[in-house]
């Protein structure tokens, strides 16, 4: 019987013992377990190789998928084409307002044909007037001088006709004469004037005493160039138009160019949002890619974070491949941890304050995402 109970006592410390283990490793489990991940990277300062994900999205276009040019985990590049949407609308309206810019440049071409023509035609006749008033101040000349003869003609023979020196139709026609030449005097001052006018008080007096009318100003020639300005903004009203037109077109070209969603960057494609035929929503994400920039995640305390400032550079091992490579921090920041390990503090375990520190890491053959790197700093 005592027999029996030494062995019945024996078996139940036994699993009493196995117990006992039990729980101390279940106490040292919690310990460590208080932020595991961190705590651990923390404390080898190694993290696991993960790739930025982008989700590509249509910018500011919609519709209908017509075509999927990639599938799901296969590699693109940038550039390539991801997803296609039904473009017939819009080719449509890029056609219709192609044809309204083309008329608005054949207009702008035209007006600015007919300006330079009026232009030209205005600057010779302002020419052609300054040449033709000094014809007229010529003519003038020769008018008074044909007059001021007619009248010493009719004169003598005035005098004559008293002495019966001469035929009344000699005084006759010395009287015709004499009138003639006055009334073309008459007649050319007024052709003169009609010529000047616009001109300044200035302007007359110099071109009386130089015989030279250019750079008068001529009232026909400066209403010919109000005209022409005229003329001038509506030619930029119609250029604006043009401009307005060349802008929508342009829009309508980059919409069209949209409809064909690409790859901004080399990477992986994980997810497809939509299936030939859906409608994709404006702005909606339709492509997850995983990028080809990759990054490790570790933990340090805060007496070696100022070793990881943003652009150091650093490197690392690759457990998997046995090789280093080269790193470039991105970031160094208090851990989502803080709050927690810093009650630690009380404890005098100031060292647990961790800080979460971002390396993007150069590629190399092989270099997978998932693998885990060690930091040596």
């Amino acid at each position: 019987m005592n027999m029996k109970n030494a062995e019945m006592k024996k078996n139940i410390k036994i699993p009493l013992i196995f117990l006992l283990l039990l729980i101390f490793g279940s106490f040292l489990i919690f310990l460590g377990s208080r932020n595991d991940a961190v705590t651990v990277a923390k404390s080898i300062k190694s993290g696991v190789l993960t790739a930025d994900e982008i989700n590509i999205a249509f910018q500011n276009v919609g519709g209908k998928v017509t075509k999927r040019f990639v599938q799901e985990s296969q590699m693109v590049k940038k550039g390539d084409p991801l997803m296609q949407l039904e473009d017939i609308d819009t080719k449509l309206a890029i056609d219709r307002m192609q044809a309204l810019v083309d008329s608005q440049k054949a207009a702008v071409n035209q007006e600015q044909a007919a300006i330079k023509i009026t232009e030209n035609e205005t600057n010779l006749s302002e020419l052609s007037t300054w040449r033709k008033i000094e014809e007229m101040q010529a003519n003038l000349e020769a008018a008074k001088s044909a007059q001021y003869l007619a009248n010493i003609e009719f004169d003598r023979q005035t005098q004559l006709r008293k002495t019966g020196g001469n035929s009344q139709s000699q005084l006759d026609n010395a009287r015709h004469a004499f009138t003639a030449a006055k009334m073309q005097v008459v007649q050319i001052e007024s052709q003169l004037s009609t010529l000047m006018i616009g001109a300044t008080p200035e302007q007359i007096s110099q071109f009386q005493q130089t015989k030279k009318a250019t750079g008068m100003t001529i009232q026909s020639i400066t209403i010919a160039r109000q005209k022409l300005e005229n003329r001038k903004n509506q030619l930029a009203q119609i250029q604006a138009q043009l401009a307005q037109g060349e802008a929508e077109l342009k829009q309508l070209q980059l919409n069209n160019e949209r409809l064909t969603l690409k790859a901004p960057e080399d990477g992986k494609v994980l997810k497809l949002m939509f299936e030939d035929g859906e409608m994709v929503p404006n702005g909606a994400p339709a492509v997850l890619l995983e990028t080809d920039r990759k990054y490790i995640d570790i933990y340090v305390n805060e007496k070696m974070v100022n070793d990881y400032q943003p652009d150091t550079t650093v490197t690392a091992n690759v457990i998997a491949l046995n090789k280093e490579v080269k790193g470039k921090v991105r970031f160094a920041t208090a851990a989502p941890s803080f709050a927690d390990l810093r009650m630690t503090r009380e404890r005098g375990q100031a060292d647990l304050t961790s800080y979460q520190v971002r390396i993007y890491i150069e590629p190399i053959p092989k270099l997978l995402t998932g693998m885990t790197l060690e930091v040596e700093k």
